[in-house]
């Protein structure tokens, strides 16, 4: 599995840098990453052409040749840097490498609070039109105190701190294999941001399907409805049921925790569903 991930600051010295690298050596074993800069690219201008700058080019070249993205960010005024920001106004216009892609978001800052702010807006920000990023759900890896929390060869002191990442990336394996393996209906439609110039050529540069209907579902299963909350709309029933398998199939042992949402989660996949895809389900905002 070929995974990219952004560093999100354009800082010579940077701890989300260094999270990323922590990340390349330790979970080699899980996939193959390759870590993407983001120093040296202009600040985002529609009239610029982005055909001009070889550095823009690359990074969508091996976004488009991954298999997911992880993006690690520091936090700067409560969001995300106005670089990274920059970046993705730039992979949203003319060019839409992160549709439909699996994004992953860390990262790592000064204070204790982690980066909580900046990863919910870069979640906003991921979901935008033209960007349309599938980003994985829950698994909020926040490591906060960051010039503590490595030592002087740029490992992760906390064991603790590091079997969590474990058990988010391999979340994030799995959210991988099962998006990447689904047949999705190809949906055409208008989408147009008033406020973002980086969405305004995306009704023409989406992928178009001529014998592709818009597919609106009629189920209103809580399953259902979760996935239409995730994905949107564009996911057919045999989208739905071979998602439906793919659980099944990663997750197996029967559930022990009985909150009503638990029961209910057991009532629609049966007992093989796994605690951490229902924890996963539980982070879905219905």
């Amino acid at each position: 599995m070929k995974i990219v991930g952004i560093v999100g600051s354009n800082a010579t010295y940077s701890h989300n840098r260094l999270l990323l690298q922590f990340i390349q050596k330790q979970f080699k074993d899980y996939f193959e990453l390759e870590i993407v800069e983001i120093k040296g690219i202009p600040i985002f201008n529609q009239n610029l052409d982005y055909q001009d700058y070889p550095e823009i080019e690359k990074i969508n070249e091996s976004i488009l040749a991954a298999d997911g993205v992880i993006i690690s960010t520091p936090e700067h005024n409560h969001t995300i840097t106005s670089a990274l920001k920059s970046v993705i106004e730039w992979l949203s216009y003319q060019l839409h490498p992160f549709e439909k892609k699996p994004v992953m978001v860390i990262g790592t800052s000064y204070y204790s609070q982690g980066t909580s702010r900046a990863q919910s807006h870069l979640r906003e920000i991921l979901n935008a039109p033209g960007v349309n990023a599938w980003a994985l759900p829950g698994n909020e890896f926040l490591l906060g105190n960051a010039k503590e929390a490595f030592d002087e060869l740029g490992q992760i002191k906390s064991e603790a701190t590091v079997a969590f990442l474990e058990t988010c990336l391999k979340d994030f394996v799995t959210y991988v294999s099962i998006v990447n393996n689904m047949t999705l209906t190809v949906i055409t439609e208008s989408s147009t941001d008033a406020t973002s110039g980086a969405s305004e050529s995306w009704n023409n540069a989406k992928p178009q399907a001529s014998q592709a209907m818009p597919y609106q579902s009629e189920s209103q299963t809580p399953f259902d409805q979760a996935l239409d909350k995730l994905f949107g709309s564009a996911l057919s029933f045999s989208d739905k049921d071979y998602f439906d398998r793919q659980i099944d199939q990663f997750f197996e042992g029967k559930k022990v925790t009985k909150t009503p949402f638990d029961k209910t989660l057991d009532e629609l996949f049966g007992p093989k569903l796994g605690i951490e895809v229902a924890d996963i389900f539980d982070t879905i905002p219905l």
